[in-house]
């Protein structure tokens, strides 16, 4: 009784640990060290990305983030560890956001930072899952870097597949920063763009590994394995790659693209029809005697709906003159709705097609969610300046220039494979995407769509003819090499060569996205498996 009086007599307060200095000083290193891999890792990922283009530093980017990974002692500090890189880098990818909504869209300053950093906080909870996922796979030891990647592209995927159905922005596809790596793209005929990405995370994840561990020998295995991985890859797409050769065996069709550089501002105004007017005159001059087969305008070319006088007669003549197919941006009408799209002219007037944009651009042809954003945001209504479109029927026929078959895509739709899947399994032998990226001004964003577009090719391995209104314009060869390419904001009639080929579809064609449910399910397997883990 004595001692348990004597020992009633102490307040709890003197039995909590007080942290020593050096456990401080510990405490303030890994907080160091973790700022240092996170603005190492968004660094490195911004200046991989489109517009920076070092494509190079994507195989290392990660690395930094993998390393910090192994460092933290929470869920909840994985989380928000992912979370504050992905929006740091996102900020630096997306900063043409708030160009455009405070010079294109006439926003305020406030409401274009607001969309601008909202967009890159959102986005950037992808990421923070993906660090709190870490945090258990990280239990699995040296399967970590595998898993990691897995995880990676299934999260990827998962975004994907959200924005295809409900609503969601899948530009930042790690896959893209490739886009001018030839020999690496190869991979995604056979894994699409998430194939890419896989390895890209899967070299960084296993330098990042490398560097956690304390004896030097340990981790230089790793850095072996990642330097094989990368030099398989781009052995084996090197090997792809056609021989000049081969390439000039192949029929060809002479096509033409045409970039206007017409002013965003011009388009609209009454006052500069005959302008916008006489330049499409111009260009059709220009085609005359070039037996050109298939000439591709970009999105909206002409003020008004394309099927409206002056605009169709002017079109049908440019397709008699020079006797080629006209591929034209326009808006497409019908009783039911009004649908952003492209009309295919015949020369002789024999009859005309029309496809119709199924995946739209949110806050630019439709307001997602429209009551309650207008509700919260009244001003947000100077986004639909274009007007408010309906989606197109997800299945339509083919374009049929002759005997060739084309798949068409506009703007946006670049960034959604499943499109351009479904249209090279119906046996598309070209695929056309028309766009207009003068929105986006002279910032990273046309080198961005680019790149998207750069992907589509490879994975259908098909040849593709992008106009731009204002650039950037370019044919894209089947595995992924640009031929052609346009500057940004030039005026510009290109002619190209474009090959037809008689080969099978890819993998990724005929089989889809087998490789991500693979990773999915390794992914789900082994996520499960260490949570119980660190729970025993």
């Amino acid at each position: 009784m004595g001692l348990f009086r004597r020992i009633s007599t102490y307040s709890p307060h003197d039995f909590v640990l007080r942290p020593s200095p050096q456990s401080r000083l510990a405490q303030l290193g890994r907080f160091l060290f973790l700022v240092v891999c996170v603005l190492a890792t968004a660094s490195l990922v911004f200046l991989s990305y489109p517009g920076q283009s070092h494509s190079i530093f994507a195989w290392v980017a990660w690395a930094p983030f993998f390393w910090g990974i192994t460092k933290i002692r929470r869920f909840r500090s994985a989380f928000f560890y992912g979370w504050i890189t992905a929006f740091l880098f996102n900020a630096g990818i997306f900063y043409w956001i708030y160009y455009t909504c405070l010079h294109g869209g006439n926003l305020s300053v406030s409401l274009s930072a607001a969309a601008w950093l909202g967009l890159s906080a959102l986005l950037a909870l992808q990421t923070g899952l993906f660090g709190g996922c870490c945090f258990f796979l990280k239990k699995l030891g040296f399967w970590f870097p595998l898993l990691a990647a897995c995880g990676f592209v299934t999260l990827e995927w998962l975004h994907q597949i959200l924005a295809f159905y409900f609503i969601g922005f899948p530009w930042v596809m790690w896959g893209y920063t490739q886009w001018n790596y030839p020999e690496i793209l190869q991979v995604a005929s056979c894994a699409g763009v998430y194939g890419v990405s896989f390895l890209l995370i899967l070299v960084s994840a296993l330098m990042g590994w490398a560097l956690a561990y304390r004896r030097f020998f340990q981790g230089l295995a790793f850095i072996f394995l990642a330097i094989t991985v990368w030099f398989g890859a781009h052995s084996w797409g090197k090997s792809r790659l056609p021989s000049p050769a081969e390439e000039a065996s192949l029929p060809h069709f002479l096509a033409a693209i045409v970039q206007p550089n017409i002013d965003q501002y011009k388009k609209w105004d009454p006052l500069f029809e005959q302008e916008i007017a006489d330049t499409i005159a111009s260009f059709g001059t220009e085609l005359e005697g070039q037996e050109v087969f298939l000439t591709v305008w970009p999105e909206s070319v002409t003020p008004g709906e394309v099927t409206q006088e002056p605009y169709w007669e002017q079109m049908h003549g440019i397709a008699d003159r020079t006797g080629s197919y006209q591929l034209v941006g326009s808006t497409v009408s019908r009783k039911e709705a009004q649908y952003v799209g492209a009309y295919l002219l015949m020369p002789n007037r024999e009859t005309w097609q029309a496809y119709r944009k199924i995946k739209l651009v949110p806050f630019g042809e439709y307001i997602p969610l429209e009551k309650i954003i207008r509700g919260l945001f009244p001003q947000v209504e100077i986004l639909g300046e274009l007007g408010m479109f309906a989606p197109g029927p997800r299945v339509q026929p083919l374009l049929t220039a002759g005997e060739v078959k084309v798949g068409s895509t506009l703007c946006y739709e670049a960034i959604f494979p499943q499109l351009w899947r479904n249209q090279a399994r119906k046996g598309a032998q070209v695929f056309a995407n028309l766009t207009n990226d003068a929105w986006f001004f002279n910032t990273a964003a046309p080198h961005q769509h680019l790149a998207a577009n750069v992907l589509r090719a490879v994975e259908t391995g098909r040849p593709l003819l992008r106009a731009a209104n204002t650039g950037i314009s370019a044919l894209i060869d089947p595995f992924g090499r640009i031929d052609q390419r346009t500057p940004l904001f030039t005026q510009v009639l290109a002619y190209v060569q474009v090959p037809l080929l008689q080969a099978t579809p890819t993998f990724y064609t005929e089989y889809g996205n087998v490789w991500v449910w693979i990773c999915a399910v390794l992914f789900v397997t082994a996520l499960i498996f260490s949570m119980v883990f660190m729970y025993e």
